[in-house]
């Protein structure tokens, strides 16, 4: 396959949605948010413009300005954002602006299976969202700051004290090593509620494990997020081969292992996601550079040590710790946060249909876990109401709860369900997807 061509191989094509190109660059090694972004260039036809729908528009003038900061515009410029436009507008200020950018009209079809007809479940579930969010009370969104910055308060304070404390009685000190790894993927998912949206200075927060905001906006924002379990979710892709979640016929003896395995890979993700964030910035991969929010992780090591006492070897050993700590419990709450049960759609299934509303493919992938709901807490710091959040993502997670009796009732009205289970029945459903090689069939047909 010439993968580094203007025009990409389109011989092999995706398994779920066969009138797609596979994408090209899935099983190039290193899997990032830039090789992911490189892919999209060769494929979606955008003509190194911005595309919507079927339209190119030149979105240049419109960077500095962009109230959303000019990331979002930046990175994602050469491909098909339709999907990004859609969902992380929800007042119709965007669509008024846009036709001042239109550029021209392209016959290339999209590399996507998702519509937005404006009589279709989410574009029509998108208005009565928005004008139930005038309703909502304006200072909700501060119980959300409120938690995040406890959290980081309280982070601070826990991890210094265990290493003030290994001094001074070593069980004590060893036992708040993974009670700071808690507060650590705690408050790294509160700070995910903050990369969805406009910048801020809280996004900076997702930095302090090792991680990059800035990666995971492409990575989860507009790959996971918005093409959620198919070919092109690349939080699928990068956890591969260790763990297989796609249904294929061919999975291996070792793969469906992982069902067995997976607290080691938990354990080491973040850290090994951070090596390779400073490899990858280091070798320039794809145009990443250091920068000053590469850092951020080392402020946790410098104030364990100014402030616990212990020599610099052992405050190292215990930061480190604690990062496998934060990564066990960050990655058991994302992966059973709705996406990866047995239940679900993933490529390599067959779907409702060749092309499918948005929305309601979103609710052939998540089954949301019904002990968070209505818990403020948890919904925010272990990926609570997953439903809403997927669908509305900028949406801070002190509103999604007024939002569900709208969804509710709009699900009832096309005869949708909302699959639920519980935290422990997630776990149990997302280790049967890691054996499972049966493809299901999510056709209308069978649905009915």
């Amino acid at each position: 396959m010439a993968r580094n061509s203007e025009k990409p191989s389109t011989d092999r094509r995706q398994v779920s949605f066969p009138h797609l190109e596979y994408p090209v660059t899935r099983e190039d090694e290193p899997k990032t948010a830039q090789q992911w972004l490189k892919g999209k260039r060769l494929q979606d036809g955008a003509e190194g413009l911005w595309r919507i729908h079927d339209s190119l528009y030149d979105l240049t003038s419109f960077v500095d300005v962009h109230p959303g900061g000019t990331q979002w515009i930046t990175v994602t410029k050469g491909t098909d954002i339709t999907e990004a436009f859609e969902t992380h507008h929800l007042k119709g200020v965007a669509e008024e602006q846009l036709p001042k950018y239109f550029v021209k009209k392209t016959d290339a079809p999209r590399n996507s299976p998702f519509t937005f007809t404006e009589d279709g479940f989410y574009k029509t579930l998108k208005q009565k969202v928005a004008e139930k969010l005038n309703e909502i009370p304006k200072d909700v969104r501060k119980r959300s700051d409120f938690v995040t910055d406890n959290l980081l308060v309280a982070f601070v304070a826990v991890s210094s004290l265990s290493c003030w404390m290994m001094s001074r009685n070593i069980w004590v000190g060893l036992a708040l090593i993974p009670a700071s790894g808690y507060i650590l993927s705690s408050l790294v998912t509160a700070s995910h509620n903050y990369f969805h949206r406009r910048d801020n200075w809280r996004m900076y927060i997702f930095n302090l494990n090792g991680s990059s905001y800035s990666d995971w906006r492409i990575s989860h924002a507009m790959s996971h997020h918005l093409h959620t379990n198919t070919a092109q979710d690349i939080e699928l892709s990068v956890l591969e081969p260790f763990m297989q979640y796609l249904p294929y016929r061919t999975k291996s003896l070792l793969e469906k292992l992982a069902a067995l395995y997976w607290p080691i890979v938990y354990s080491v993700a973040m850290v090994v996601i951070m090596a390779k964030e400073f490899v990858c910035c280091a070798i320039g991969l794809e145009g990443k550079r250091l920068t000053l929010a590469n850092a951020i992780p080392f402020l946790v090591p410098t104030w364990m040590w100014y402030f616990g006492g212990l020599p610099l070897h052992w405050t190292l050993a215990v930061w480190f710790s604690t990062l496998v700590f934060a990564s066990f419990f960050f990655v058991t709450f994302g992966l059973t946060a709705g996406h990866h049960a047995h239940e679900n759609f993933f490529e390599g299934d067959k779907p409702r249909a060749e092309y499918i509303d948005w929305g309601l493919h979103q609710l052939d992938t998540v089954v949301e876990r019904i002990d968070y709901a209505g818990n403020h807490f948890k919904s925010l710091t272990r990926f609570g109401d997953h439903y809403l959040h997927h669908l509305f993502p900028t949406v801070d997670h002190a509103e999604l709860k007024y939002l569900y009796p709208t969804l509710y009732e709009h699900c009832s009205k096309y005869e949708e369900q909302l699959r639920t289970t519980t935290f422990y029945g997630a776990l149990i459903s997302n280790c049967k997807q890691l054996i499972r090689n049966t493809p299901h069939d999510f056709s209308e047909k069978n649905r009915k």
